[in-house]
């Protein structure tokens, strides 16, 4: 199948939990900053995001068409059976929701953005490396042909040659953002199942908000370090407009517990804060006090991941991969999040 295809990077049965009573939802556009009323279907999607485009032959749909139909189609039914405010009926079902937490992480363009700038740094630096001296490439060059069983037709220098005079290009395809998707997913998931679960209960009054990156990571205040398994950090997953899981250290533990009016705004400013470009939710006015509130008008000035070099020399080359920090709100007089 060649032509092209929109693929949603926030599930449209995901989205649905978060509609109001005529089946749309509200969207704030932090890029284009205009509210607009929408269908599901037609946001948070990307033309062939997860499509496979082999060279001088069509594009391949089936990660999208079988492999996320068959994991959206399983996620969906764990999600219904956990905003029902009964406590699961076995594990299988919060094994699910990690997973599924875990596809959000790594389908996002943003995360493919990063999987493609770090691996185009790598091959960029072993490039560099190799061809430091002709030994060295003569030894690269031997070592592919032994293990390949494949002859070389060129010599060190004319490939020291083109690679320093940029006559190399260097092109990365999609293969390693499909990859990655479900490798991180998985290690993802194992992660969040031995951590403590609170699965929040918002007020029938208001409710929780979505947005186009939904895990929420927040540090302790004062914390310059972000990640999933930093101790202390709070992790916020809206699941659907009346309840949000909460992620905390390691505990194995599941419960449901009722917050308030202030601590749902608070997590829902964490959630606005967190997000790309989309902020969404059922009810306009609310959505446009959380943009408000949590600084969200205009897109973030940073990108999600930054990379950089932090050793580089003839023999080794180390580079390191960070999340940059986005705003993050606390109750009053608290170190922690809610």
């Amino acid at each position: 199948m060649s032509e092209p295809r929109k693929h949603h990077y926030i599930p449209v049965f995901y989205q649905k939990h978060f509609v109001n009573a005529n089946g749309l939802i509200w969207v704030y556009d932090r890029q284009e900053k205009v509210y607009r009323e929408l269908p599901p279907k037609v946001l948070c999607c990307q033309k062939d995001l997860y499509a496979l485009k082999p060279k001088d032959a069509p594009k391949d749909q089936r990660v999208e068409s079988q492999a996320f139909g068959f994991a959206d189609a399983k996620c969906a039914s764990a999600l219904r059976e956990l905003v029902t405010g009964k406590m699961p009926a076995d594990l299988s079902t919060l094994e699910t929701i990690a997973y599924f937490v875990g596809l959000q992480c790594s389908r996002l363009p943003s995360s493919g953005e990063m999987v493609s700038q770090v691996y185009k740094r790598g091959v960029e630096e072993m490039m560099r490396l190799t061809t430091v001296s002709v030994d060295r490439m003569k030894s690269v060059i031997e070592r592919y042909s032994k293990q390949t069983g494949e002859t070389v037709d060129v010599s060190p220098e004319s490939l020291i040659e083109a690679v320093r005079g940029n006559h190399v290009k260097l092109v990365v395809t999609e293969r390693p953002f499909i990859e990655h998707i479900f490798q991180h997913a998985d290690f993802l998931s194992k992660m969040f199942l031995e951590m403590s679960w609170d699965i929040l209960a918002a007020p029938p009054e208001t409710g929780f908000i979505l947005c186009d990156d939904p895990l929420a990571i927040v540090p302790p205040k004062g914390c310059e370090q972000i990640g999933v398994g930093i101790p202390g950090a709070v992790k916020y997953f809206p699941l659907a407009r009346q309840f949000c899981l909460r992620l905390g250290d390691k505990g194995n533990t599941l419960r449901y517990r009722k917050v308030d009016r202030q601590t749902v705004r608070i997590i829902n400013q964490n959630i606005a804060s967190n997000s790309e470009r989309f902020i969404m939710g059922p009810v306009q006015e609310q959505v446009a006090r959380v943009v408000k509130g949590s600084s969200s008008v205009d897109m973030h000035p940073s990108p999600r991941f930054a990379h950089e070099t932090v050793k580089k020399d003839d023999n080794e080359s180390l580079q390191m991969l960070t999340r940059n920090p986005r705003r993050y709100f606390y109750a009053a007089g608290a170190s922690e999040s809610p």
